[in-house]
């Protein structure tokens, strides 16, 4: 009867051993958002998450639904995300962390730095175009 009651009682640790706790939290998360040039979604392609002067990943895994990278920094620096999909397109965004675990800033391609100068200067050599293309019609007349 003993040896029944003491395997049953190692068997009911056993089980326990082997369940899978969890808990909802919610917490100040670091989201990266990715998306082509054309509004096209970068979804369920895999990234990886680097810590300052971490040379191993902090987190891996693959963009959601929406082409987010979501993770919560643990220290303050300068955090690296990789993102590549199986087609080789991607970006490498460096995203500083503050002492408060905030975003503080986050690195920015060439095009998304002067995209308003870029803009401007278009619009202005449009205008110009156009201003020219005006006068030599009325010349024309």
């Amino acid at each position: 009867m003993k040896r029944i009651a003491l395997t049953l009682l190692l068997s009911v640790g056993f089980l326990w051993g082997h369940d899978l706790h969890h808990k909802v939290e919610q917490t100040p998360a670091t989201v990266v958002g990715f998306s082509f040039g054309e509004g096209t979604e970068f979804s369920y392609q895999p990234y990886e998450v680097y810590a300052p002067q971490s040379k191993i990943p902090y987190a891996v895994g693959r963009t959601d639904k929406h082409s987010r990278i979501v993770f919560i920094p643990d220290r303050p620096g300068t955090w690296r995300i990789k993102a590549v999909s199986d087609d080789g397109h991607g970006a490498v965004v460096e995203v500083k962390i503050d002492k408060t675990l905030r975003t503080s800033g986050y690195s920015q391609s060439i095009f998304e730095k002067f995209q308003k100068i870029f803009v401007g200067i278009a619009l202005i050599f449009a205008l110009s175009l156009l201003f020219q293309t005006v006068q030599k019609r009325r010349k024309n007349d």
